[in-house]
């Protein structure tokens, strides 16, 4: 799969998850997602980064909590589950409350499966 067809599978995927607000970065193609849930929360979700320099999906998994490592554990997990490590991949600071996933480690029906079900666990997770 090339990445702009992971960028554009990606983005169904997230839109189908439940009610969704996006917003589209005026100088890129960068798209956010927020959740709307019924209480009136709206805190973003996912980014999905199409520039040459981050080419990835962002998943915001404690979101406003900048002290948090939630993101760190669940990075590692998520590196086993697609075998890589961003580390290598990418030069930019890892925010320890985020989840980086580079488009080009999805390279499969079966690397684009194991993602979508990763992204479910972490929305069922993210709307409790």
């Amino acid at each position: 799969m090339n990445e702009l067809q992971v960028f554009s599978e990606l983005h169904k995927y997230i839109n189908s998850l439940g009610p969704m607000e996006f917003t589209l970065a005026s100088k890129s193609l960068t798209l956010g997602y927020k959740p709307i849930s019924f209480n009136g929360r709206k805190t973003k979700f996912a980014t999905l980064y199409g520039e040459k320099r981050y080419n990835c999906l962002i998943l915001h998994v404690d979101p406003g909590n900048l002290e948090s490592n939630k993101g760190k554990m669940i990075q590692k997990e998520v590196q086993e589950l697609l075998n890589f490590d961003i580390k290598q991949m990418r030069s930019f600071a890892l925010k320890k409350h985020e989840v980086f996933i580079p488009f080009e480690v999805i390279n499969s029906k079966e690397s684009i499966g194991i993602l979508k079900d990763f992204i479910r666990q972490q929305y069922n997770i993210f709307n409790k």
